[in-house]
């Protein structure tokens, strides 16, 4: 069992994101010197299922979500007590049964998801199974299989201008 490690913050911003910085002994508890860090939070009691993103020299930080910020009516400047814990449970998202019949009939379609981060196919995931109608379902999983066996092959194209090896 992971250690919960408490702490308080003040919120600043970067564009349109709201952070705090992680201490550098929690930052240097929960990390592993990944750029990205998996954690459950607890910000003012709230329950959040985010990551920590490296803010250099061992350190992470967390972005405050809007929805989080709403709910405690706070923004930048505000001080937060905030508790964090590694999280080891999967965030792969649970793939609808007609991308998995469809991926698994292309694997060009596959190499290139594979290769997606997690929380960019749980995007696509998330995109997928917005609709009402199946027929809808099924007409996104064939539109972003066709999607993404034209980024496999625009990979694996030689570059324009490149000389060919075999020459």
């Amino acid at each position: 069992m992971d250690r919960v490690h408490v702490f308080s913050a003040k919120i600043y911003k970067i564009g349109i994101i709201r952070f705090v910085n992680v201490p550098k002994d929690i930052s240097i508890a929960l990390g592993d010197g990944a750029p990205h860090v998996p954690v459950r939070a607890e910000i003012e009691g709230i329950p959040s299922q985010t990551t920590l993103v490296s803010r250099g020299q061992r350190c992470y930080r967390l972005a405050i979500h809007g929805d989080i910020r709403k709910k405690l009516k706070v923004d930048a400047g505000a001080v937060l007590e905030i508790a964090l814990e590694r999280d080891h449970t999967s965030r792969e998202p649970a793939l609808p049964p007609a991308l998995v019949l469809a991926l698994r009939n292309s694997p060009k379609a596959q190499a290139v998801f594979r290769q997606m981060t997690t929380a960019l196919r749980r995007q696509v995931v998330r995109y997928l199974t917005s609709v009402k109608q199946q027929q809808t379902l099924e007409h996104r999983v064939t539109k972003m299989v066709r999607l993404l066996e034209q980024r496999y092959s625009a990979k694996t194209q030689p570059k324009k201008g490149a000389k060919n090896a075999a020459n």
